[in-house]
């Protein structure tokens, strides 16, 4: 089985009858972490595209 296809199994079971609230806003603990020195770099925006053939 996919990764994928597992991962969003689990999570359509856990959120199934919850509430999503999206905040918006700069993140506490990246705050933090700017502060004590450590760079932190964004996940890249991976599409299906992008995917190796391969995998």
């Amino acid at each position: 089985m996919n990764d994928t296809v597992i991962a969003t199994a689990i999570l359509d079971r856990l959120l199934h009858h919850s509430h999503i609230i999206n905040i918006r806003g700069e993140s506490y603990r990246l705050k933090d972490r700017l502060k004590g020195g450590v760079r932190v770099v964004p996940p890249a925006d991976i599409s299906v595209k992008d995917k190796p053939k391969n995998a």
